[in-house]
């Protein structure tokens, strides 16, 4: 019996037979670090050569780094750098008795790591003890004193007359879907609606769904991108979290249109709260019959597998995504053959990110007419969700129709810079996105007016640096971001980033040359987006802020 198919019984039937990614967290979990009888164990009984099982835990953060009986995480994403800088790793460090990241106390009472992020940027900076996230001021000295308590979350709200994403679910759309559209019509409403990605590059969800409704098979899956692990976005995370229904409503509307049964989730570690909000959730679907066999008295049979990553940035990208859902090493993979034709468990799957999904019950309920009314003044169809970071008076998340300016966004919804700080420069969509010029803030926040600009709508963060940012300080930053999560599987990013760091990193002046070879190899040779993207917030600063980054 193949491997696959082994894989598929087992989600489907309920096999008690866990992934090694899943053993693997288990016994670091229980005693703090992995041995080779744990990764022996983990090999025998997923089935996995007992190699490949040490690929898997030497490739993930949180099997990485030994843990005490108190575990402390601080976050180093570009929220919390924006907020302190350095300044908590320092402190954390000499507080718990000279720990470096990576180390635990000879006596086992606390160990240290970094992490990246834990989606409390609007209150930064953050530290996570065990599974209790503390963010803000006092957090780092609550942290050192054993005194942790949970951050507080914003409350968040729309500036739309009819909220889609900001008011509970109802399971309205997939009533409609099975009583009186059907598979067909649901996807052409799909189409109609133009939904496009809202985790990345914006590629239209109707069109990727069509293709897995078309491939051969009778074995499709969804899945839902949970990992949204951009520094600076917490949307996802608020979703799972705050309207757990939407995201698990739009999976059983996604695998009524292609065909398929089953769908996985799978959400960050980083964020605590995030699994056991959705596995309420579907329970409570479950209970009303709502997931499961049999749907409302159809014939339609969907359920779901919530599935937590173990840190990493990458699995993000949708092949590296799926590896992590079969518990294997997170590394990407070449396309094509794309997910929608070979995915999880080599089937056709719909992949498709948190946000995405929970915008389709409104197009299931409401229509594609009434979803493109949404955003009248653009022809992106459709709201989205922005997220501040906590430089701003007002940082939360913000569901807003596509066309407002990116000023109208940090000014008139975010109430502008906290103190009286005036904005020197926005990095919107994540680490990948492009740096905005306070020059530029009349840029319309939009796919094309952004990209127009080396921008990107991303994940829909928008991160503000104020005048007293050094934008060498940011580029170091960022590239230290990228060579520390790249895979590892190409080399270009792996080489390319690490160098790049490097050149910011010593105490002399950058080789502007050297820099834009190295931009453009890794633009041109990267596997992925992570490597292909993180030359776009460089080539921001190189024409916006040249006279900063000490180049020769």
């Amino acid at each position: 019996m193949s491997r696959n198919l082994v894989e598929l019984i087992r989600r489907h039937h309920a096999v008690d037979a866990p992934t090694a990614l899943e053993l693997l967290k288990e016994a670091i979990e229980d005693h703090g670090e992995l041995t080779d009888a744990d990764r022996r164990h983990a090999a025998e009984v997923s089935g996995l050569p007992e190699a490949a099982v040490y690929g898997v835990s030497t490739f993930y953060d949180d099997l990485l780094a030994p843990r005490g009986r108190r575990h402390v995480r601080v976050c180093t994403g570009t929220a919390c750098f924006v907020a302190a800088g350095e300044r908590p790793v320092e402190e954390l460090g000499a507080g718990l008795g000279g720990l470096a990241p990576g180390e635990r106390s000879a006596d086992g009472s606390v160990s240290l790591a970094e992490t990246v992020c834990l989606g409390f940027c609007h209150s930064s900076p953050a530290v996570r003890v065990d599974d209790e996230v503390d963010a803000g001021p006092g957090a780092i000295e609550r942290a050192i004193a054993g005194e942790s308590r949970p951050a507080a979350e914003p409350a968040w709200s729309s500036l739309l007359p009819e909220p889609v994403l900001t008011r509970p679910g109802e399971w309205a759309g997939l009533r409609r879907a099975l009583t009186e559209l059907g598979r067909e019509r649901l996807l052409s409403e799909v189409e109609a609606a133009e939904v496009r990605g809202r985790g990345g590059a914006g590629f239209p969800a109707g069109v990727k769904w069509s293709f897995v409704a078309k491939a051969a098979g009778s074995e499709k899956f969804v899945v839902a991108n949970g990992d949204e692990g951009d520094p600076g976005s917490y949307i996802d995370k608020y979703l799972m979290e705050q309207t757990p229904e939407k995201l698990l409503e739009g999976m059983a509307l996604a695998g009524f249109a292609v065909g398929a049964g089953h769908g996985f989730v799978l959400c960050r570690s980083e964020y605590p709260a995030s699994k056991p909000a959705l596995e309420r959730a579907a329970a409570r679907a479950r209970e009303a019959g709502l997931l499961g066999a049999g749907i409302l008295g159809s014939d339609f049979d969907f359920d779901v597998t919530i599935i937590e990553g173990a840190g990493s940035y990458v699995v993000g990208e949708e092949t590296a995504l799926l590896a992590c859902v079969e518990g294997l090493r997170g590394t990407v993979s070449a396309r094509p053959p794309f997910p929608a034709e070979r995915g999880v468990y080599g089937m056709p799957t719909v992949v498709n990110n948190v946000e995405t999904l929970s915008n389709i019950p409104f197009v299931a309920a409401r229509g594609a007419d009434a979803y493109r009314a949404l955003s009248p003044d653009t022809e992106t169809a459709g709201s989205k969700l922005v997220c501040f970071n906590e430089r701003f008076a007002r940082p939360s998340v913000y569901e807003v129709p596509f066309g407002m300016t990116v000023r109208e966004l940090c000014e008139d919804v975010a109430g502008g810079l906290r103190d009286g700080a005036r904005i020197k420069a926005v990095q919107i969509g994540g680490p990948l996105g492009g740096i905005l010029p306070a020059s530029l803030l009349d840029t319309r926040f939009d796919f094309d007016p952004l990209a127009a600009v080396g921008c990107m709508v991303g994940h829909g963060s928008i991160l503000a640096f104020d005048e007293s940012a050094d934008m060498r300080d940011v580029a170091r930053h960022l590239l230290r971001f990228g060579a520390d999560e790249s895979c590892g599987k190409c080399f270009p990013c792996r080489i390319g980033l690490r160098r790049a760091y490097e050149e910011f990193a010593a105490d002399a002046p950058v080789q502007r040359g050297r820099l834009e070879e190295l931009l453009e190899a890794l633009e041109l040779g990267s596997l992925c987006a992570h490597g292909g993207g993180i030359p776009a917030p460089l080539r921001s600063l190189l024409t916006h802020f040249p006279d900063e980054l000490g180049l020769r």
